[in-house]
């Protein structure tokens, strides 16, 4: 167990796993770069082959998500294929639309019907080792937070499905980025603000920060 705790510790420390805020804007750029110049089909390459090789990057260094990485990597370079051969901007963008409201509905559907799988997973991410998890709060909370994320992406794909059909593509593209951060930065305050209120309940709580590190 200590073992355990030890290399969990040894990931949260590692420098390589903080993300570049590059990594998120480069795609655009080159996109609409791409798609001005060259065309949809070389946008699309060029996009993929730069959230391919970001991929690997994070994969070699460490990344805590490590083990999605490959899955991920597959489905953007399939996603990419598709865009390619059916040259159709509505069909590559509305594959990630698709995708981020299927992985919504599935996470309110897990947290309904298999209600202890995802607190099993999440506990492998908590390193204090005097926060009790098997109290019902920690299951409640880690159920209602993955419904709450569901609907949240499913919020987020009616948006993008909207702005899509009302914005140019490359306003759909910046505008959408902006929308998502704000969003995206909201959705997790108010998460962390719940799961505060909600595991405050459990005797050994030490607060969400102190999770995310090693004591």
């Amino acid at each position: 167990m200590a073992k355990e705790d030890s290399n969990k510790g040894d990931l949260s420390r590692n420098p390589h796993v903080k993300q570049n805020p590059w990594e998120s804007v480069m795609p655009i750029v080159l996109f609409i770069v791409f798609n001005r110049i060259m065309g949809l089909a070389q946008a699309i390459i060029a996009t993929t082959v730069w959230s391919v090789v970001i991929s690997i990057r994070r994969f070699r260094n460490g990344h805590p998500i490590g083990k999605f990485i490959p899955i991920v990597t597959a489905g953007i370079v399939i996603r990419g294929v598709i865009g390619i051969i059916t040259d159709s901007e509505a069909v590559y963008f509305g594959i990630g639309i698709g995708t981020k409201a299927t992985v919504g509905l599935g996470l309110i559907i897990t947290a309904t019907l298999w209600r202890s799988y995802l607190s099993i997973k999440i506990k492998k991410f908590i390193y204090s080792s005097k926060f009790d998890t098997s109290h019902p709060a920690f299951q409640t909370g880690i159920n209602r937070v993955a419904s709450m994320l569901g609907l949240a992406l499913l919020i987020s794909s009616g948006f993008d499905i909207w702005l899509f059909n009302n914005a140019s593509v490359d306003g759909y593209l910046v505008i959408r980025f902006f929308v998502n951060w704000v969003y995206t930065t909201a959705v997790i305050l108010i998460v962390a603000f719940y799961l505060e209120r909600q595991w405050g309940k459990i005797n050994g709580f030490p607060g969400i920060a102190s999770l995310l590190k090693d004591e």
